[in-house]
């Protein structure tokens, strides 16, 4: 199949009229280079969505499309329920980008926020962000998984998790007694509830990283 053109979502419109998301991304820092008239294998596709496109991979010349992005610096990974990613991959390509301040990384607008500064945080208040930190506390109750930064909760950075999504974590290796304690950075949209919170329902928006990288 052939790429056709790109929408004002963000989404790639192929030949025959359908319209694809690319898994794992976030639509809003996707920087599509020009792909009309490139030829495109569609892989694992899903949906269609609520807004009519399909989910899934598009491979160009054997080499997917979403990590040959995060790979260049023209996408941040964003895993979403339902999406079919290989988020392994993905990270490694995005981080190598962001060391090497490629694309979106040589902005500080994009920069990984430090977890254990509030104000940094609140700076992405209602929008997509990574932040990046020692966890001080998990606290499991039995509607929320709550991960700390901080020793005062109503102020300070927190990552919320909803119980029944814990034994995904749990058995991705995320439990409370691996976090406790590690330095993690995590990914997703912040709201302001006592303190700068994000909801995370995906284990591949937490990553257990060295305490130097951000």
């Amino acid at each position: 199949m052939t790429i056709s053109d790109t929408n004002a979502d963000g989404h790639l419109v192929l030949a025959d009229g359908r319209e694809v998301r690319l898994a794992g991304l976030d639509q809003a820092s996707l920087r599509l280079p020009p792909l009309a008239g490139t030829a495109a294998t569609l892989i694992a596709a899903t949906g269609p969505d609520r807004h009519g496109a399909l989910r899934g991979a598009l491979y160009i010349d054997g080499r997917d499309l979403a990590s040959d992005l995060a790979a260049r610096g023209l996408a941040r990974i964003r895993p979403a329920i339902g999406d079919e990613a290989c988020y392994t991959e993905l990270m490694t390509a995005e981080d190598n980008a962001r060391r090497a301040r490629l694309g979106l990384w040589a902005d500080p607008g994009y920069a990984v926020a430090d977890a254990a500064a509030p104000e940094a945080v609140a700076r992405h208040a209602d929008g997509f962000a990574i932040v990046a930190g020692r966890v001080l506390h998990v606290g499991v109750t039995k509607t929320t998984v709550w991960i700390d930064f901080g020793k005062i909760w109503r102020e300070d950075v927190t990552l919320a998790i909803p119980a029944k999504q814990w034994p995904r974590f749990e058995a991705s290796g995320l439990s409370a007694a691996v976090l406790e304690g590690s330095h993690i950075r995590a990914r997703g949209i912040v709201t302001m509830r006592d303190g700068p919170r994000i909801e995370i329902t995906e284990p591949a928006a937490i990553e257990q990283v060295a305490p130097v990288s951000p």
